[in-house]
Formats: C-alpha cells, sequence, structure tokens
C-alpha cells in the first residue's frame, strides 16, 4: 500500500461505518447529530441563515433510490432542519460520485494529523466529477458547527472503495479480525491451519499499475488471523483454497448485497453468472477457477463462520464501476447495466465513472 493509499486510510474514522451515505438511517441519524451540534454551537451562530444540499450519483443498487440519492440542511430562525431529497433552492448545492461522497464523509478532522487529512481530500476530490452551485456562507460558527458535526457523521458512514483494492481489502481485514479474536469465536479458531487466496487478472489501470494482479490473502495458523493485499506471496506456500480468473465480470457480482435482493434479482444475478463466467474459448479455461493447490480440500467450518458475513458486508463497502465502465470490447451479453445491479436508465445518469486510476491520474 502506498503512501496515498496509507493516507486516505489513516484519516478516516476508526472502524469501518454501519450507514450509507444519504440513506434513509444516514440521515435519520444526521438529523439527530446535527441538532446537538446546533445546540452545542448555538452561542456561536448568531442569526445565520444558510441551506445546503449534497447530491449523491450513482449510488448503490440496494438503496433503491435510483440514479442519485441526496439530503439537505436548512439553518434559519435558530433553528436547524435536516432531511432527505434534494432542496434546489439551496445556497449551496454539491454534486459527485456516491462513493466519493461517502469516502470524503469518512474523513475525521478531530485526532488525525491535518497534512494527512488535507492530502486524502485531495486525492478523493480527483476520483469524481463535481457540480457545485452557489457558495458556502462564510462564518467562524456555522464553519465549527459543520466540522463538529462531520466528525460525529464520519464514525457512522460506511465507506465505498474500488473492489480489490488495497483500501477494500483494509475493510475486509477489520472485518475478519475482529470476529476472529472475539470471545464467541476465537477459541474454535484455535486448532485451524488454513490459507485462502483469491487473486484476478485483467485489472483495469484506476484500480492498479499496469501489470499488476488484485486480490487478497487470509492466512489462519493456531487461531492466528492475518490478511493480506494482492496476490498470495510465494513464501507462504501454495493456498489450500484459491479463486483466480478476470477481474472484469466480477465487479457486479462482487458489490450484490444478498440479503437486499429480491427472487427477480437473484434470477437476473444467475443469469449473468451463466453468461460472464462461462468458458473463455482463446483459451478454453472458466473465466473464473477455483481450486485446492494444496490438496486441503474445503474451508474449515470454524473459518467459515469467520467468512459468514463478508460477503455483503463488503458489497456494501464496494463503489460501482461495471466491466463496460472501462472497456468497449466486451460481449454485451454481461459488459453491460445488469437489473440486479443497476438500475435500467443508469446510463443516462448525470455521471459515470472517469478513465481514471486511484491516484486521480488521467488513462489512456
Amino acid at each position: 500500500m502506498n503512501l496515498k493509499h496509507r493516507s486516505i486510510i489513516a484519516s478516516m474514522a476508526d472502524g469501518i461505518g454501519e450507514l450509507s451515505f444519504a440513506g434513509n438511517e444516514w440521515v435519520a441519524r444526521a438529523k439527530t447529530e446535527m441538532e446537538i451540534c446546533h445546540g452545542l454551537h448555538k452561542a456561536d451562530l448568531g442569526d445565520v441563515t444558510f441551506s445546503f444540499c449534497e447530491v449523491a450519483h450513482n449510488p448503490p443498487r440496494y438503496l433503491d433510490s435510483g440514479n442519485k440519492v441526496s439530503w439537505h440542511a436548512i439553518f434559519a430562525n435558530g433553528s436547524v432542519t435536516v432531511a432527505s431529497g434534494l432542496l434546489d433552492s439551496a445556497d449551496l448545492i454539491i454534486e459527485g460520485d456516491h462513493s466519493i461522497l461517502s469516502n470524503l464523509a469518512r474523513v475525521q478532522h478531530a485526532g488525525r494529523d491535518p497534512d494527512i487529512v488535507s492530502e486524502a481530500q485531495t486525492a478523493l476530490q480527483k476520483l469524481s466529477r463535481w457540480k457545485l452551485t452557489g457558495a458556502v456562507l462564510e462564518h467562524s460558527g456555522l464553519r465549527g458547527l459543520l466540522q463538529s458535526f462531520h466528525d460525529r457523521m464520519a464514525e457512522v458512514t460506511l465507506p465505498r472503495f474500488v473492489w480489490m483494492s488495497p483500501e477494500w481489502v483494509a475493510m475486509a481485514r477489520h472485518i475478519l479480525t475482529t470476529r476472529a479474536t472475539s470471545e464467541k469465536y476465537r477459541e474454535s479458531l484455535s486448532e485451524v491451519d488454513y490459507t485462502f487466496a483469491e487473486e484476478f487478472h485483467s485489472v483495469p489501470r484506476y484500480a492498479s499499475p499496469p501489470d499488476e494482479n488484485l486480490g487478497f490473502w487470509v492466512k489462519v495458523s493456531r487461531g492466528n488471523l492475518i490478511v493480506g493485499s494482492g496476490p498470495l506471496p510465494a513464501e507462504l506456500g501454495e493456498p489450500d483454497q484459491l479463486t483466480y480468473g478476470d477481474y472484469r465480470p466480477t465487479l457486479p457480482v462482487g458489490r450484490t448485497v444478498n440479503a437486499a435482493m429480491s427472487e427477480n434479482d437473484q434470477q437476473s444475478q444467475a443469469g449473468y453468472s451463466k453468461s460472464a463466467f462461462q468458458y473463455d474459448k482463446n483459451n478454453e479455461s472458466p473465466v473464473i477457477q477455483q481450486s485446492s493447490p494444496s490438496g486441503k480440500g474445503p474451508m474449515p467450518k470454524e473459518l467459515s463462520r469467520i467468512f459468514a458475513p463478508l460477503h455483503d458486508e463488503l458489497s456494501k463497502r464496494t463503489s460501482g464501476e461495471l466491466p463496460s465502465d472501462f472497456s468497449s470490447d466486451l460481449s454485451p451479453a454481461w459488459s453491460q447495466s445488469a437489473k440486479f445491479d443497476r438500475k435500467e436508465d443508469y446510463s443516462k445518469g448525470w455521471l459515470r465513472y472517469d478513465k481514471v486510476n486511484l491516484y486521480g491520474e488521467p488513462t489512456s
């Protein structure tokens, strides 16, 4: 993980958050936290009148909010109002990608190095197109309130990262190690010795430097669980369970929240998977291969319990790329928006991911 990766993670609130930015539960929490902050800063506000609105484009499918979701706050007459929805008369309207707004909302000022916070904000801001209407009110009391509110919401907002990126793996590490060291599961892993690995090729340049595969691995040795980013290091030997294949078709399935999928969604996903994961005619091998190089076989049930919530929890924290967002030579049968993954009118949305890598540099 390079310095910019570390700055993004280091600038964020502890943990991995629990509420999706601008979702109904998030706005309900925002209302509570804003009222607390307003009470604490009321003496500094005077008769300030100001309103702002944030519009997040390309939100995750499980929010069922179409191509955008928004929330707003209004300061007037000595009080504050927070609600869901677009406020087109707001003094300031900020529009950007849901994943990037989520991550910026996770950045915390209190207790963090200001230089690292600034570096992380700059790196994240380069990863989205932005539309600003109006301007922020320059008022020290209001600024103090909003920073306090932001930090309180940073603790509960869940981030969304590029699938299999180092930041994404950091989320997997948090989930797995928290469960593995808990009183409920710690003893059951004391006799487990197992290595799990996933590795994917044909990675877009915005997600990884050229010619580098992405993935993550988990090694458990007598209860000690380690989670690493990238391909499994050779010095760790052969994995006991390995998934290897093409990065691109896995993207939609990699952010499905199974608990939120309808029966029609599940059928749509099954149809997509049948098309996307078929044999590659060029080399006569499956697009995705699963094997046990060590010969040890399936994952022990004691470790499976640790992994049980991982898919849905990571899917909620995975940003919204599609294969067609970075390639134009894929079969339409699986490279386009799928009903289980995106609203049908996604292509008509205000915003699509730019062809940039994690450092915000244009790619060809």
